[in-house]
């Protein structure tokens, strides 16, 4: 008999794309699911298409609540779930039919605890995806490893299925931005093995009004921030990957000034984030490994310079000669 798959939605104010959601989502070829439409308060009509969903479909619940955030969305719909396994589907995408199909069948026929999918972006129209339709299986500590190397398995939880019992003492940090990144790696380190096939399921819209697409200074310093805390976290559980956790903090940095490109190096070099910053990078001076880490598993050619930029700014390059 197969198992009850609950899937979590957090609806807010996406009356123009969440039929497509639902329709995607009712019309799985896996038909043993709990659908958890969480309604945070919206003010379009979003809430009104859930019920209408609901009254088609016996297996939706929904949830209207005051608008919370997504980490407080996604919570409540942990806290009434029933079934075995749990996926999260942000709803202004939508999934291929075969999409929870598949990654149940990667969980039983693999013995894992998470599944994951790569996804296409979907942006002014257009569909990319940059996959290899291979398939990886990790042990707990490779798949940390896999999630700071931030290459082939990203921290979305959107693009996973878990078994719920990894959700018995977690849950999304409530108010916070970039949830997933500090809440994937924690599923991680409780899991003992986590497949993935990087074959693509998901359709992930990238829409100008979402908050992640706001490129403002202080939300991409939150995106540093972050990360430098579920690092602790891995460091704290899984000491081997020190120097992952150090090249980890540097990959999302050079990234992050990738992305905001129209902000001065220097004016972000005075917060005291970057500060803190400058402690984890600076070892690439100090010792080889993470210099060797950063050549194996970047493609980032600016990182190097940019920890020039960063030492020489603290005075480490004139003080300590190479």
């Amino acid at each position: 008999m197969k198992d009850l798959i609950s899937v979590i939605v957090p609806v807010y104010n996406v009356e123009e794309y969440i039929r497509e959601c639902l329709d995607s989502i009712i019309n799985q070829t896996y038909k043993k699911l709990e659908i958890i439409l969480v309604d945070d308060g919206s003010t379009d009509k979003s809430g009104e298409i859930c019920e209408e969903y609901r009254a088609k479909d016996n297996r939706i619940k929904v949830i209207h609540q005051e608008n919370a955030g997504l980490s407080d969305a996604r919570n409540a719909g942990i806290e009434i779930a029933v079934g075995n396994y749990i996926q999260f589907i942000d709803s202004d995408d939508y999934i291929d039919d075969d999409m929870i199909e598949t990654l149940y069948n990667l969980i039983i026929e693999n013995d894992a605890d998470i599944s994951m999918c790569s996804n296409y972006i979907l942006k002014d129209g257009i569909k990319s995806c940059e996959c290899s339709n291979k398939k990886y299986i990790y042990d707990r500590r490779e798949a940390l490893k896999e999630i700071l190397i931030d290459e082939t398995v990203r921290s979305y939880s959107w693009n996973k299925l878990a078994k719920k019992e990894l959700f018995d003492e977690i849950r999304f940090p409530s108010k916070r931005v970039f949830e997933d990144v500090l809440t994937t790696p924690k599923l991680f380190e409780k899991s003992n093995k986590v497949v993935f096939l990087d074959t693509p399921k998901y359709y992930y819209r990238q829409r100008n009004g979402s908050i992640l697409n706001k490129q403002t200074k202080q939300l991409r310093l939150q995106y540093i921030n972050a990360a430098m805390e579920i690092n602790q976290f891995i460091k704290e559980k899984e000491p081997s990957l020190e120097n992952y956790c150090a090249y980890n903090v540097a990959h999302i940095t050079i990234k992050t000034f990738n992305d905001i490109g129209f902000f001065s190096m220097y004016d972000l070099l005075d917060e005291e984030i970057i500060k803190n910053l400058y402690e984890e990078t600076r070892k690439i001076f100090e010792n080889k490994e993470y210099e060797k880490l950063i050549v194996e598993n970047s493609n980032y050619v600016k990182k190097l310079h940019f920890y020039y930029l960063l030492a020489d700014k603290e005075g480490y390059i004139k003080n300590n000669k190479r």
